[in-house]
């Protein structure tokens, strides 16, 4: 099965992690890259050595003069058919192409950018051309039925990830200091000033606690100010980016995920590897990753985008709406209460601890083995490829 994959390889996040361990498998080893953007991340293309790889917008691969805007997809037609790939894998991404190529049957990986898209003719235009379509979660599934009405097959593999190096397994407590983590990239959206306004009630209720911010952004500096205005500088540590996490998830006790949109969430499944519970939103994709008051616990998001600007200067800057589980629908955007979040830490310190650890290990092995991944993946490509298109 030939097959060419579509995609924006510029900056390192979760659907580029995720493409980068499926490329470098044994069902990939023949695939070709087709990049969509003008240059591969510096992390990304160290990882991608002796791969055919091609860029759209180029008239070569090894210039960087680009072909010019008004005929850019008509470019990119005639290189996905040039590919005479049995699958054409778009990752993440809406491509503006005039038609439906030729060749390849065009599939759809969503990751998540599903809750962004505009709805508008582009977007149904692409839309309308795919055989099938391939989603990390339920509820990306259902972000693509209930916003666009998706008119073909909607297979939902969830998303996995390689078993993290040097995992811990031994006998943990908490001691006097409960140790709190969060890891993301540092944007209004990730919330990572609840867990800052939250670690501030904390030690007003008298604990001992430390909070590791591991991750780079834009927002670190208005996150930086905001622990100086709380005055709780001693007890944050901002550890900019971490190729390896073990160190971070090894040490700590309680991880928190706090943004207001999460597809699925990556994070909170590596933190589940090391037996670390999890405080996080019941939105999106978090309660297929973790499994509410067994491994962690779920909060109902409840404050405003305007009421947290007001208590912590940070904008969550998230104009779409998100997909709610428990109603099955979707809903606005909104921010956990940094006061609910100082109060799971405490049952979790204080009665849940140990138990949540030992379930977490029971989790990823029983749900999250990457190795299941690659052998659903497979198998819906093999699938969708073998669908005879109807003339």
């Amino acid at each position: 099965m030939k097959t060419l994959h579509v995609i924006n390889l510029g900056k390192m996040g979760g659907v580029e992690r995720l493409f980068l361990e499926y490329i470098n498998g044994e069902n990939a080893k023949n695939d070709q890259i087709l990049c969509i953007g003008d240059h591969i991340g510096e992390e990304i293309f160290t990882q991608l050595k002796n791969k055919n790889i091609s860029f759209a917008n180029r008239i070569s691969s090894t210039s960087k003069i680009k072909y010019p805007s008004f005929i850019r997809k008509y470019v990119l037609k005639r290189k996905i058919e040039r590919a005479d790939a049995d699958l054409v894998i778009v990752w993440d991404l809406v491509l503006s192409l005039p038609a439906k190529p030729s060749k390849g049957k065009m599939v759809y990986y969503d990751h998540g950018c599903s809750w962004r898209y505009k709805y508008n003719k582009k977007t149904l235009h692409f839309l309308s051309m795919l055989d099938g379509c391939i989603s990390a979660s339920h509820a990306s599934k259902r972000v693509l039925q209930l916003r666009f009405n998706l008119p073909c097959p909607i297979n939902v593999v969830v998303d996995r990830i390689l078993t993290p190096v040097n995992i811990n397994k031994s006998l943990k407590e908490i001691g006097p200091c409960i140790k709190i983590g969060t890891a993301s990239r540092l944007v209004g959206l990730k919330g990572v000033s609840v867990t800052i306004l939250m670690l501030k009630e904390l030690i007003k209720r008298g604990h001992n606690v430390k909070l590791y911010i591991a991750g780079k952004g834009p927002e670190e500096s208005n996150l930086q100010s905001l622990v100086n205005k709380l005055n709780i500088e001693e007890h944050v540590s901002f550890l900019g980016f971490q190729q390896d996490l073990s160190s971070f998830f090894n040490d700590i006790h309680i991880y928190m995920s706090t943004p207001v949109t999460e597809p699925f969430g990556l994070s909170c499944m590596e933190a589940l590897y090391y037996g670390v519970p999890v405080i996080f939103p019941m939105i999106d994709g978090q309660p297929e990753v973790i499994k509410d008051r067994y491994c962690g616990l779920g909060l109902i998001p409840n404050i405003t985008p305007e009421t947290h600007m007001n208590d912590s200067g940070i904008n969550v800057d998230f104009p779409h709406k998100i997909y709610d589980p428990i109603n099955d629908c979707l809903s606005e955007a909104l921010v956990l209460s940094h006061i609910e979040c100082a109060d799971a830490v405490e049952k979790i310190s204080n009665e849940y601890y140990t138990e949540f650890r030992a379930n977490a290990f029971k989790h990823v092995e029983t749900c999250f083995q990457y190795e299941k991944f690659k052998e659903e993946l497979h198998t819906v490509l093999i699938n969708i490829n073998s669908i005879k298109v109807k003339k």
